[in-house]
């Protein structure tokens, strides 16, 4: 068989792979299966990934890293294959936390201050503190690292949108003020893409703040909420775009594109996040058909 008709044969096989996972959540790891994707295919990718030692979410490949460094780097590497899928005139939506040195997955607590990190990751080495950046009661600025790596790789950031929470999970110091809010970093890959502006200023959702309550899923006590992520996708994709979300988690993602008449693609893990994904969004189609016969 000529070279030619191979090349063919393969880009045939790999857009069926890709027209399969459309209004799906493949469960496994995404930065496998975003090789399945071709080039320039995705119109909107909107996510966002584990924090780095923050939660317990299973067998995730990112944010287990030992130091925040390594935990920057790595998920660099998934933001280089994101840019090759993402359509040249559209935008990615990231949204990541920050964390201070001495909490969460630097330390290890026993009795009534134990969390579920401390046993997910009982035998993680600790990174040790080095005068510098690592330093206790350090914000280690962990957003703000991977957007300039994400600049490095040629993304061009558009807007740092700040989501402001109106029922943040209390987090009490008594020698700071308490953290209400989360980056949320709007990427593009050229200087022309999609955006309504109109849209935006008709939804209220035209300026850099956005103030919504954060709504628990299950175990997953890290889910978007709808009323955060559903401008975002209206204002920056058409009717019947395909919207990637490589950590899909709970689904929101996949029921906002189908309220807004979107095609989705959804990547998880975690096998138990799959399952209740997939049960939400089938008690939502369910409902939905249920309405419109109504």
């Amino acid at each position: 068989m000529k070279y030619g008709q191979c090349l063919k044969n393969y880009l045939r096989k790999k857009y069926q792979l890709q027209t399969n996972m459309i209004n799906t959540i493949t469960c496994g790891d995404c930065f496998e299966l975003m090789d399945k994707l071709e080039d320039n295919s995705i119109n909107l990718i909107i996510t966002s990934p584990p924090y780095f030692n923050c939660r317990v979410y299973g067998n995730e490949t990112v944010g287990r890293e030992i130091h925040p460094k390594e935990y920057v780097e790595n998920f660099l590497t998934y933001t280089e294959k994101l840019k090759r899928v993402l359509a040249k005139d559209g935008s990615f939506y990231l949204n990541i936390g920050d964390v201070y040195f001495g909490t969460k997955g630097f330390s290890r607590n026993t009795g009534k201050y134990k969390r579920k990190t401390d046993e997910h990751y009982k035998e993680h080495k600790i990174a040790k503190q080095d005068g510098k950046w690592l330093q206790h009661k350090q914000l280690l600025m962990i957003p703000e690292r991977v957007a300039i790596g994400m600049q490095e790789q040629g993304w061009i950031l558009r807007n740092k949108l700040i989501w402001e929470k109106s029922n943040p999970i209390p987090v009490h110091s008594a020698d700071r003020r308490y953290p209400v809010y989360e980056h949320i970093f709007h990427f593009v890959k050229s200087r022309k893409y999609y955006f309504d502006l109109p849209l935006a200023k008709k939804l209220g959702n035209h300026r850099d703040v956005i103030r919504t309550s954060v709504h628990a899923f299950g175990e997953h006590q890290a889910s978007f909420p709808l009323s955060l992520i559903k401008p975002l996708i209206e204002t920056t994709s058409k009717v019947d775009d395909v919207i990637l979300d490589p950590f899909m988690g709970s689904g929101t993602t996949a029921i906002a594109c189908i309220e807004l008449n979107r095609k989705y693609i959804g990547f998880e893990i975690n096998p138990e996040y799959c399952y209740l994904s997939n049960v939400k969004i089938k008690t939502f189609r369910e409902n939905l058909i249920k309405t419109k016969s109504e």
